[in-house]
């Protein structure tokens, strides 16, 4: 397991929303053509859940990486190594 930087974009959307309950894509923005990329990964790794209609909230995992900057990740799973004869 690795600690690994969240970015400074990704961080600054954190903590934007961090002491809300909820929250709207639009509470979360930093103004900048990356946000809905950054969002999107926050969404999918766990750092923000979809609460219904369109809010969202913040999950422990991103409340701790918030207070740091840094998450930790764990890599997955390497795959069966393969011969170079293709066998």
């Amino acid at each position: 397991m690795a600690q690994l930087s969240l970015g400074e974009s990704r961080w600054r959307m954190l903590r934007r929303v961090l002491k809300k309950k909820r929250f709207r894509y639009a509470d979360a923005r930093n103004m900048t053509r990356h946000d809905q990329q950054h969002f999107d990964w926050l969404l999918d790794n766990e750092f923000f859940a979809v609460a219904g209609a369109g809010a969202f909230e913040v999950t422990d995992k991103g409340k701790s990486a918030a207070d740091l900057g840094v998450f930790d990740w764990e890599p997955a799973a390497m795959p069966p190594a393969r011969s170079r004869t293709g066998e």
